[in-house]
């Protein structure tokens, strides 16, 4: 009974140990760059951030011929690294959240995909993947053709990217197609890769291949303007059509009238009849009190000049009594009702 209750016990334990590894954080492995190019003989790194690790972690090359290998593996607890070929040509650099690549030395033959992935105890976990190219080598290829060589689109609008490839001896099953977009305000990056998409591609009578791909782009927008290059992988090799520039006009609005509501454009016509008529009472109202205000200041002008002409007279007011002069007087008629004032004088004022 005791050890039936160990047995049980020790069972238990075990349940408990794989549930909680089970119940693990999601792993999340972002590559950074989807295109990476460099000159033959320099050094490259390829950037790999994992926000959780795992027990192992490693790198993949997808060769051009569509050939998946094996290329380094990482023991995290251990950190010890273990490289399956050319220990000398790579170098990893792995910590709490990074796993980098670098390759020391490039030559053509590191043409390819990278992937950096995670392994844990029931999941396999790769990154997008980054592509890398040599610059100098002769990738551009006439067996690779593109149409049209520019296109003028408005935004909104869609567009249709062709590619055909003909090669005379390999076969449909080797071939794969990325397309590739190239910009001024953006590094290179793939948009698209097509898979083992054999249906696009037919056997010729002499044994070769043509292939014919297509990218259909929708909703255009003023970030998609750029050069879209078409990028062969067939029999060990990478082949690059000249590739197809496209133009955005831009905002479709600025080229096509307002349709608006019929509400609305009343509304907008009542609001600015109102504002008229605002301006309107505005004006009259302010054309009354200038008249106002002119005809105010007239009056006050009149009464004051008059009120300084009484006051600039002096009247002399001939007494009735008799009085001695050294001269004449002047004669002045009495009259009940009338008083005869025989001299006015005028003084000025200061």
């Amino acid at each position: 009974m005791k050890l039936q209750a160990e047995k049980m016990l020790l069972l238990l334990l075990y349940v408990s140990i794989l549930s909680r590894m089970c119940k693990s954080k999601p792993v999340e492995i972002i590559q950074p760059k989807s295109y990476q190019a460099v000159k033959p003989g320099a050094s490259v790194t390829i950037t790999c951030h994992v926000n959780h690790g795992g027990k192992q972690r490693v790198w993949h090359k997808l060769t051009p011929g569509r050939r998946l290998l094996l290329l380094a593996s990482t023991d995290i607890l251990h950190n010890l690294t273990t490289f399956t070929e050319c220990s000398e040509h790579y170098l990893v650099q792995s910590g709490t959240n990074i796993h980098h690549l670098t390759i020391l030395t490039t030559t053509r033959e590191d043409v390819g995909t990278y992937y950096c992935g995670t392994l844990t105890l029931n999941d396999v976990q790769f990154g997008q993947g980054t592509f890398l190219m040599i610059k100098g080598a002769k990738m551009t290829s006439d067996s690779v053709i593109q149409h049209p060589a520019s296109q003028l689109v408005q935004t909104e609008d869609s567009v249709t990217l062709s590619c055909s490839f003909h090669a005379d001896h390999c076969g449909a099953q080797h071939t794969h197609v990325l397309w590739f977009k190239h910009s001024n305000h953006s590094s290179p990056e793939i948009i698209y890769s097509s898979g083992s998409t054999h249906d696009a591609c037919r056997n010729t009578d002499g044994g070769g291949t043509s292939c014919d791909y297509e990218l259909l782009m929708r909703n255009l927008s003023l970030d998609d303007a750029g050069t879209f290059h078409c990028a062969v992988t067939a029999c060990e090799q990478i082949l690059f059509g000249n590739g197809t520039r496209i133009k955005i006009l831009g905002d479709i609005t600025l080229n096509k009238p307002l349709d608006l509501d019929p509400a609305v454009i009343t509304l907008i016509l009542l609001n600015i009849i109102f504002g008229l008529v605002i301006l309107l009472l505005m004006w009259t109202l302010h054309k009354n009190l200038k008249k106002e205000a002119s005809e105010s200041s007239s009056s006050r002008d009149g009464c004051q000049e008059e009120r300084q002409t009484r006051e600039a007279l002096l009247y002399a007011a001939v007494s009735s009594i008799p009085r001695t002069f050294s001269c004449k007087s002047a004669s002045v008629k009495h009259n009940i009702d009338m008083v005869v004032y025989s001299d006015v004088r005028c003084r000025v004022q200061d």
